[in-house]
């Protein structure tokens, strides 16, 4: 597993005291808030390219937690991009996608079984399972004639079982509704993160599945009392969420690196806990900031 090449290629974002005590916009932190998840996500892209020795690549298990770090490094490049073209209302769906990630990469950590790896891979399979049916239903129905599509469909379910190591064909045989028999909330619970899914999730969930306070947020303008109008214009993102999810994804990133490499990762460990202590005096700058704009 070499890293330090690599990591010696990752841009420490310096928080100076003095420089920010001279902003005097949220575009001033919004912009160390993006250095910093940039930092975030290099990390990221450097832990979803370790392997064990002597090793092709993860086994089925280990997959499933390496693919959620490459999931997480991909969700903040393009949270990360839409913060920078100032879309906040795309940037929060990318948002929550990203807490979720996180949760869920600390979650089969902690719990970390052939069982549960099995029950997130079989989960997925029981939408393909169903597919699958109805696409054999429909070939029966037509006298044994499948069109060409459904062959593509067909190889394409398939492959998904090979993949997850289960029969083709073969109804997985878990019955639970959510993989590991816990919802996201319970997995967030389990990890002592209630209040980030409150936050992340909860409220997340209005911009991901268009709800009236997404709609009424940003997009309508109201000009009379019970009368709207289009809201066309994007909004500009805050430094909060971003220093919270570098915050939140530092934690998943150090828990992958020590479950994966033990003690190879530590001093990549020492490298995120002193990101982690820079997002958390940006955060404390920050706070001191929104409260002087307050009072005046």
């Amino acid at each position: 597993m070499q890293t330090e090449e690599s990591v010696h290629h990752i841009r420490r974002t310096v928080i100076d005291p003095n420089q920010i005590r001279s902003f005097d916009s949220e575009d001033d932190f919004c912009g160390l808030s993006v250095d910093l998840l940039v930092e975030v996500g290099s990390y990221a892209c450097v832990a979803g390219n370790l392997y064990p020795i002597d090793s092709p690549g993860w086994d089925r298990d280990q997959a499933v937690v390496g693919g959620h770090i490459v999931r997480l490094y991909k969700l903040i490049s393009a949270l990360l991009d839409q913060t920078c073209q100032r879309r906040r209302e795309t940037a929060f769906v990318l948002m929550r996608l990203a807490f979720e990630c996180v949760i869920n990469v600390r979650y089969l950590i902690k719990h970390a079984s052939p069982e549960l790896f099995r029950s997130f891979r079989e989960t997925s399979l029981k939408h393909e399972y169903r597919l699958l049916k109805d696409i054999e239903d429909r070939i029966r129905a037509r006298g044994g004639v499948a069109l060409a599509i459904e062959e593509r469909m067909r190889r394409s379910i398939q492959r998904s079982f090979r993949l997850s190591g289960a029969k083709v064909g073969d109804e997985p045989p878990s019955t639970d509704r959510h993989w590991g028999g816990k919802s996201l909330f319970e997995r967030a619970k389990d990890l002592n993160l209630e209040y980030v899914y409150l936050v992340a999730f909860g409220g997340g969930s209005h911009n991901v599945h268009g709800n009236w306070e997404d709609i009424q947020e940003y997009h309508l303008e109201e000009v009379a009392d019970g009368y709207f109008k289009a809201e066309f214009e994007w909004h500009q993102s805050t430094s909060q969420p971003l220093n919270a999810l570098g915050l939140y994804a530092a934690d998943a990133i150090i828990d992958y690196l020590n479950w994966i490499s033990g003690d190879e990762a530590s001093d990549l460990e020492l490298n995120l806990r002193d990101m982690q202590k820079r997002i958390q005096l940006l955060v404390t700058w920050h706070e001191e900031f929104v409260s002087r704009q307050c009072v005046t």
